[in-house]
């Protein structure tokens, strides 16, 4: 199992919470990949605690569906299914949306100062070819919107459903076409929040997000495919 160095932050939190978010990030970022075991012994004895609060990240893990565990054999990171690249991303695109539609009528100078910096963020970090970084400014470029519809139970069931599209984005961000697409319909979302247009904000997320499933689908069709041929072509 795989387990990268110790870092400093997070020291404020629960030992269970550190646990939680840092494995959280190792999944997400392909660190632990799908299948790859989870031993609690490991991270027991790599965050230096009992393994009382390693199980208990471990159960919020399962409940989230980004880990399996199996009694008396063995606890795996899930796999990345296809079918749930739609299972996701419609019910973020419908839920989004909405926030979008919110977000119009309650956004503060302060917060559209953020969304455009946030915006140039992005488009920087693409242009710096880092997905890293593309990743996060896409985050915080959404997160401000959901943020400014002030309905925490929109915010909540956006923030489970990015849990498990972040790892299929650590696959399509890498992707040049993809993350131009990407920055043209966040500048577009952009100018509508900028005219409280909250009808064509709502309909522009939404299209965004179905737009990037579409892609998602279609690259991991590829890859799918790509991969059968490599396993059926004849030994040399």
């Amino acid at each position: 199992m795989p387990i990268p160095e110790k870092g400093n932050d997070l020291c404020r939190l629960s030992a269970k919470d550190i646990i939680y978010r840092t494995v959280c990030e190792w999944i997400i970022t392909g660190v632990l990949r799908p299948g790859e075991k989870i031993l609690d012994s490991e991270l027991a004895k790599h965050f230096s605690v009992s393994r009382t609060p390693v199980r208990e990240a471990l159960q919020v893990l399962e409940s989230q569906k980004l880990i399996c565990v199996r009694p008396g054999r063995a606890t795996v990171v899930a796999e990345l299914d296809v079918d749930d690249i739609e299972k996701c991303y419609r019910p973020l695109a419908a839920i989004q949306g909405l926030a979008a539609e919110l977000a119009c009528g309650r956004l503060t100078e302060e917060a559209l100062a953020a969304l455009e910096e946030a915006h140039a963020g992005f488009a920087a970090a693409c242009g710096a070819d880092s997905a890293g970084e593309v990743i996060a400014w896409d985050n915080r470029f959404h997160e401000i919107i959901v943020r400014a519809s002030g309905n925490e139970y929109v915010e909540d069931f956006s923030h489970l459903m990015i849990l498990h599209i972040q790892r299929i984005k650590y696959h399509y961000f890498h992707n040049d076409r993809m993350r131009k697409a990407s920055d043209s319909e966040h500048r577009e979302i952009l100018q509508a929040m900028k005219a409280r247009d909250g009808a064509l904000a709502g309909q522009l997320v939404r299209s965004h997000w179905l737009r990037v499933m579409e892609d998602s689908l279609q690259g991991t069709m590829a890859r799918l495919r790509a991969a059968g041929a490599a396993d059926s072509a004849p030994a040399e």
